[in-house]
């Protein structure tokens, strides 16, 4: 049996993992994190869960599109009528959907949480060893290893890989500043969903998130939204304040709704450093036959499919996982 190291257990790297073990493989799954899921993060907290990373995805392909409904029939997902746009989101959280899939894994997988995977270097006398951030190297010796993290992250670990190594490096990633905000007395907003026009503004997009399908009411939590910043307005902020840009991003939501609003009961900010690819790039995946290296996740296929799609970052990370799966099963035997 073929050992495969996946490194990185947002929706690409899941989806890596489960092609490859679906196909008899033996999947060692890394993860710097506390748990699977990437950007599709929910926020726990006493005024409730706040789906703080990906706010849902539309799929526009016919794949995914086939795929989003296998995850509806088994109650993973549902489509979102408070974003009016066809959107669909885990429930009862986005964080489950990662949690689900992770847990139809867990059955020979070897999930290796808050394992942070620094370098790769050469086996021997084939394959790959894994060196981890503080020092150690990792016990596994693997035939081929994936890589599904962020651009900026994957180049420094595709550097056997020169080529790889310099794809990703010229791949941009866009910060987001994301508040979670919560108020304890009802209050009627015009919508429950806003997507800014002017993306020189500071708001990206708004969700009210108890108002979204599957999430549940708390007492002494009334409403609760989480507010995205735009890309340029994130960049130019990353030092602030975490305290700064919750007035900042509260403040222009109030003006957008032309309200004046109370003090919540609950405020936080997060700031996800890699949160989108603007211009990921068209292959769909990263693959060195060779060397049995290969890259995969929203930096990658924004090609979509013939029908001329242009697909989010959700589906790119399955669509390039699921691609990347196959090239490796095609090359790396099961004995």
């Amino acid at each position: 049996m073929s050992r495969i190291a996946v490194i990185g257990a947002g929706l690409a790297g899941l989806t890596v993992a489960a092609e490859l073990q679906a196909a008899g493989h033996a999947v060692t799954l890394f993860e710097k994190s506390r748990g699977p899921g990437g950007r599709c993060a929910t926020r726990r907290s006493a005024a409730g869960p706040f789906d703080h990373g990906a706010p849902g995805f539309v799929p526009s392909t016919a794949a995914f599109a086939a795929q989003v409904q296998d995850w509806q029939r088994a109650g993973w997902v549902a489509a979102d009528p408070s974003a009016g746009t066809g959107q669909v989101i885990g429930v009862p959280s986005m964080n489950a959907l990662a949690q689900q899939l992770a847990s139809g894994l867990r059955t020979g997988l070897d999930l290796r949480v808050e394992t942070h995977v620094a370098a790769l270097e050469p086996g021997a006398p084939a394959g790959w060893r894994l060196r981890l951030l503080d020092g150690r190297l990792d016990a596994g010796h693997f035939d081929a290893v994936a890589v599904a993290v962020p651009a900026e992250q994957a180049a420094a670990l595709l550097a056997p890989d020169a080529s790889l190594a310099e794809a990703m490096r010229l791949t941009r990633s866009e910060p987001c500043w994301t508040v979670m905000v919560a108020w304890s007395d009802p209050w009627t907003a015009p919508v429950a969903a806003w997507v800014a026009t002017d993306h020189a503004s500071v708001l990206a997009r708004v969700h009210r998130d108890d108002a979204r399908t599957g999430r549940p009411a708390l007492a002494g939590s009334a409403s609760r939204w989480v507010l995205h910043a735009t890309p340029q307005w994130s960049a130019d902020h990353l030092d602030m304040a975490p305290a700064d840009v919750i007035a900042t991003l509260t403040t222009a939501w109030a003006k957008a709704l032309g309200v004046r609003l109370a003090p919540p009961v609950h405020a936080a900010a997060h700031c996800w450093r890699y949160a989108q690819v603007p211009d990921a790039r068209a292959e769909p995946c990263g693959w060195n036959e060779s060397l049995r290296l290969g890259a995969c996740g929203d930096a990658w296929h924004a090609a979509g499919d013939a029908a001329g799609s242009q697909p989010g970052g959700v589906e790119r990370a399955w669509l390039s996982g699921r691609a990347l799966a196959r090239q490796i099963a095609l090359s790396v035997s099961l004995a």
